[in-house]
């Protein structure tokens, strides 16, 4: 017997009213003080209150925890949408004598973070309350600079947006009191979020991990313990590679330099028409960092972190000496502002002096063993006096400057300094295994053993050949000097393509700066 319409609504109106939907089962479940399953996530492995005055969430985690599951780069890529090849943690290895440990890392949201520090747009900010350090998408131009001074590869470029992201703790979850993506992802728990006190970070000893930059730099929050030892022989498991080539600093370093040292010769041989040539190289230099930012239409605020930032301070160099440079070229055109040549090709060159060294400082104060002031500044302060010397050699030599021979020996001297010199180097830090940059000296001389024949045959060609034969063909010299001058600039362009991918330096296990 079928049951009649009305009683089956009835009975199906009863039926409804006695389901829970699931946001009704997890309120009667709190109502009745019943805690939900994943409740341990968002309770255990977070502080029981939040930081107060003087103190900073942090990371702790449990080495002997950590099998390499990659559960928490997984849920952090999934939470935070990034995009397929971004990922803000990132798993690897240590290993030493009788010890093989897997270790995850993201951001450690350190008490004096170094990408804040030298952010030219202040795209950094620190959160005074929970001590979490956060990128500020808005804020940012792509010029990746906090990528060379983190000493711990947190910053991930992404060049689909042009811009620098990074983990910020999952701080919305946070200030809901639950636990960030990889902390409730890990399986064993491996991954915890702790209050620590900041003058505890003040004065740290040693590194985060063996192997692992000084923590005296940026004072990092993050804790691994571990019930065993771990060796202090260990160290990351990554293979010998080279680092991103950032091709447009390169164009843009040798260029700048380059005009700053013909604007030097310029202003000493007072040739205004030198010092033209010398203004054509540094609009080349600056157009061409142009192409090495995200987002160069907010290149604008690269002047704000001018306080604490070398880069903001080359930026603001490198502006001076193109206000000068301009006028340089307007008194060669302009007969009233002629008089003036003089005084505008020494200011020139005074503001190229202070940008080359801004430049230097760029690089010197990311502390990376590879760029020390002994190198940088010596490569730098090499490569403005030998392109200087050889551009003013041909210019002289088109024009009969009496000085022309006098450049034309100059520029072959410092040629030869300068690359004995740094061949003395790559060998006395290649031979030394505990020289700091000894790894950087493994991949010059392994990964790029074509370049440094290539060189070496522009040496003899640019540092040999052509300038003895100009010196005994005067009638030539001038096209002789502009062969010679192609292949030394040609020879520097090499060099600073090898200082920025021969960077190596000591790094977290698996954290591998992007090609």
């Amino acid at each position: 017997m079928s049951t009649p319409p009305s009683d089956l609504l009835r009975t199906l109106l009863d039926d409804q009213h006695r389901l829970q939907t699931p946001a009704a089962e997890f309120s009667r479940l709190h109502a009745e003080g019943v805690e939900p399953l994943q409740a341990r996530y968002y309770k255990s492995l977070l502080p029981l209150s939040k930081p107060g005055p003087g103190e900073q969430y942090s990371f702790e985690v449990n080495l002997d925890a950590c099998t390499g599951c990659k559960a928490c780069v997984v849920a952090c890529h999934s939470l935070n949408g990034l995009d397929e090849d971004e990922s803000w943690r990132d798993v690897g290895a240590l290993a030493g004598p009788g010890y093989v440990q897997t270790v995850t890392t993201a951001c450690h949201h350190c008490a004096d973070p170094a990408c804040a520090n030298g952010c030219p747009t202040l795209a950094y900010e620190k959160d005074a309350v929970t001590g979490i350090v956060r990128h500020l998408d808005d804020q940012c131009m792509g010029c990746s600079y906090c990528i060379l001074k983190c000493p711990y590869d947190v910053p991930k470029y992404n060049p689909k947006r042009g811009i620098v992201r990074k983990c910020d703790m999952c701080q919305g979850r946070l200030a809901e009191g639950e636990a960030p993506a990889c902390v409730q992802a890990c399986p064993n728990g491996a991954i915890a979020i702790r209050v620590v006190k900041t003058a505890d970070l003040a004065a740290p000893a040693g590194a985060l991990l063996p192997g692992v930059f000084p923590s005296n730099y940026t004072l990092p929050s993050t804790r691994y313990v571990s019930s065993r030892p771990v060796p202090a022989e260990a160290r990351g498991v990554d293979d010998l590679r080279e680092d991103h080539a950032h091709q447009p600093l390169v164009l843009m370093l040798v260029l700048t330099q380059m005009s700053a040292g013909a604007f030097l010769l310029a202003a000493l041989g007072n040739d205004l028409r030198l010092g033209v040539v010398a203004a054509a190289l540094l609009f080349a230099g600056l157009g061409a960092a142009v192409l090495h930012l995200g987002r160069p239409s907010k290149m604008w605020k690269a002047f704000l972190g001018w306080r604490k930032s070398w880069l903001s301070r080359e930026i603001i160099a490198f502006n001076g000496m193109a206000g000068l440079a301009t006028g340089v070229v307007a008194a060669a055109f302009v007969p009233v502002l002629t008089p003036f040549a003089p005084m505008l090709l020494w200011g020139a060159a005074a503001a190229g002096v202070v940008a080359v060294f801004a430049s230097i400082m760029v690089y010197v104060d990311t502390r990376r063993p590879f760029w020390s002031m002994e190198m940088t500044g010596g490569k730098f302060a090499g490569t403005t006096l030998l392109l200087g010397a050889a551009t003013a050699a041909v210019m002289w030599a088109w024009s009969g400057h009496p000085a022309a021979s006098a450049a034309v020996l100059a520029a072959w001297a410092l040629r030869l300094v300068l690359s004995g010199w740094e061949q003395w180097k790559l060998r006395a830090a290649l031979s030394d295994s505990s020289s700091t940059w000894h790894r950087s000296a493994l991949v010059m001389t392994r990964l790029q053993a074509d370049w440094n024949r290539d060189r070496f045959l522009l040496l003899l060609l640019s540092g040999g050949a052509l300038p003895v034969c100009a010196l005994l063909l005067p009638a030539i010299a001038a096209p002789l000097l502009m062969l010679s001058l192609l292949a030394t600039l040609a020879s520097q362009l090499m060099e600073r393509r090898q200082f920025f991918t021969a960077a190596a330096g000591p790094n977290m296990p698996g954290c591998r700066p992007a090609k």
